[in-house]
């Protein structure tokens, strides 16, 4: 049998959709300038977009829907899936009473990733990789749990929010397991990191195992248990690092060739 490559199909870069934030405070839009009083926002920071872009893949700003079902003509066009950093999420999605130390949540972006999130992971073989947030998401999503904040649940702990820190600076080292893909992205059993969130997983989400660890115990990374397929996250910032930091470059790499690899398959059908 023959193949040929499917026509309007891109095959020279891989498309890969980010998920943007979702704002129902008007502040950004009153204080830019360009948005009117009690209107609503989906914005995503220019890292992610760079990142993707330098390491050779297309980006697509995935918005919030009211009806996943909306989304699927794109996701059946995508490569890969990267979900971004943002809000806490509702304590509701893993059986918990919000407690102090709680920060902002959007339930219409918790409502819309969470489903996004299961029907990728569950639904297709898109390679995917969780920031910040997105790895607290991937972790609710399958049902894991979260520490809703470090520094009330786990005061023994380092800060991992320090305010107004700079962007790319590298407050502390994480362990990489040895026997884990991110290993062999970064060929060291150590990285230094930057540190922006104060949640964090408690417990992982079926199909997840821990790879990278904080040396006060928080996971700082996890990855899909069995089988090729990339399915990576970090609670950690490696968009905001990339730019400066040579050395964290390779995680977007390998994103986008395992997307790549994704694209060139799906491009390939047989023909008559």
């Amino acid at each position: 049998m023959s193949f040929s490559i499917e026509t309007g199909r891109r095959t020279m870069k891989p498309l890969i959709g980010i998920c943007a934030n979702y704002l129902t405070d008007d502040t950004v839009g009153l204080a830019s300038g360009i948005g009117a009083k009690n209107q609503e926002w989906q914005l995503l920071a220019d890292d992610y977009i760079v990142a993707i872009e330098r390491a050779g893949g297309v980006p697509v700003i995935l918005p919030i829907t009211e009806d996943l079902e909306t989304l699927t003509p794109l996701l059946q066009k995508l490569d890969g899936i990267l979900f971004s950093g943002g809000s806490d999420i509702d304590p509701n999605y893993y059986g918990e009473y919000p407690r102090f130390g709680l920060g902002l949540i959007e339930p219409k972006r918790d409502n819309h990733e969470v489903k996004l999130a299961q029907k990728v992971l569950l639904e297709t073989s898109l390679p995917v990789l969780g920031i910040c947030r997105g790895m607290q998401l991937l972790t609710v999503a399958t049902g894991g749990t979260l520490y809703q904040d470090l520094q009330t649940q786990k005061p023994e702990g380092m800060n991992h929010s320090v305010h107004k820190a700079v962007k790319h600076h590298a407050f502390h080292s994480v362990s990489i397991e040895k026997e884990s893909l991110l290993y062999e992205i970064y060929q060291s059993e150590e990285l230094g990191v930057n540190s922006f969130h104060h949640q964090a997983v408690k417990e992982l989400g079926q199909g997840f195992k821990v790879t990278m660890i904080a040396p006060d115990g928080i996971i700082e990374g996890m990855e899909w248990e069995t089988g090729n397929r990339f399915v990576v996250a970090v609670q950690w910032h490696p968009e905001m690092m990339e730019g400066t930091v040579s050395t964290i470059r390779p995680l977007f790499h390998a994103f986008v060739e395992a997307c790549n690899v994704a694209n060139l398959k799906l491009s390939l059908i047989p023909s008559e």
